[in-house]
């Protein structure tokens, strides 16, 4: 009895303990979550088809990821002050990316690859690569090929970009409400306020899985977005330069002037 925790402190490590479980999430991590779920397909299985969307969703995941990790680097702890400037950021990166779709391809790229350097690290403890330079180096290499990529070869990059991105995308939102660790682990890669060894423990069954489910979901938003889309162009068709001519065309009402280009 002199042993036992006060009941107070029981009381509260229980708490504690519900709060951080599967089936209790906060309204900021709800909200996230369902977002990237949500964009997350789109862009796996329609990015090609719905290119000026792909490009706003490129933009926002750019910007709002920007400026979460300066915020987070910076050592602002408040998840609605993250959630809600990561938004507004996010939003005015998207619309700038509709205007610059050019730019908008390689960025797609840069991050296509970058996703795919924190999936490569996420399947050990503490990282495939456990120094940060090292796991730095190998982010920033990837991203800038794949940015140089975007400029090569857009329409192959926006295809395979977009389903490795949204891919990403989802199984981060499913981790928004699993709570398997997933995200607190790529947080650990990019965030330099936290400690992989500290944050993160040994990998676990769950976060196999969503590595798993991202690169199946990955191939397969590649096949679908290759078989449907991959022939037509990917860009909208812009009008012809030029005056607007009127023709007259007869019909069975009679005459009338019709608009042709």
């Amino acid at each position: 009895m002199a042993q036992a925790a006060p009941v107070g402190t029981a009381q509260k490590a229980a708490l504690d303990t519900a709060r951080e479980g599967p089936y209790n999430i906060t309204v900021q991590g709800g909200i996230m979550g369902a977002i990237l779920i949500v964009f997350g397909l789109i862009l796996c299985f329609f990015g090609v088809r719905f290119f000026r969307i792909t490009m706003f969703l490129v933009g926002f995941y750019f910007f709002a990821n920007i400026a979460y990790v300066g915020m987070a680097n910076g050592g602002v702890s408040s998840h609605t002050l993250l959630l809600v400037i990561s938004i507004v950021v996010g939003i005015f990166g998207g619309l700038l990316m509709v205007c610059c779709s050019r730019l908008g391809v390689a960025i797609l790229g840069a991050l296509a690859l970058y996703t795919l350097g924190l999936w490569i690290l996420g399947w050990k403890s503490g990282g495939v690569i456990t120094s940060g330079v090292g796991r730095g180096i190998l982010l920033g290499v990837l991203a800038i090929v794949g940015f140089i990529l975007g400029f090569i070869r857009e329409k192959e990059m926006v295809i395979i970009g977009s389903a490795l991105l949204g891919a990403y995308s989802f199984v981060a939102g499913v981790d928004f409400f699993a709570h398997t660790g997933f995200i607190q682990q790529t947080n650990s890669f990019i965030n330099s306020k936290s400690s992989v060894d500290n944050r993160v423990g040994n990998v676990t069954g769950a976060q196999y899985a969503l590595l798993a489910t991202f690169i199946v979901l990955a191939l397969l938003g590649m096949a679908v977005q290759f078989h449907w889309w991959g022939r037509r162009n990917f860009r909208p068709a812009r009008a012809p330069a030029g005056n607007v001519v009127y023709t007259e065309k007869p019909s069975r009402f009679g005459g009338m002037f019709r608009r042709r280009n």
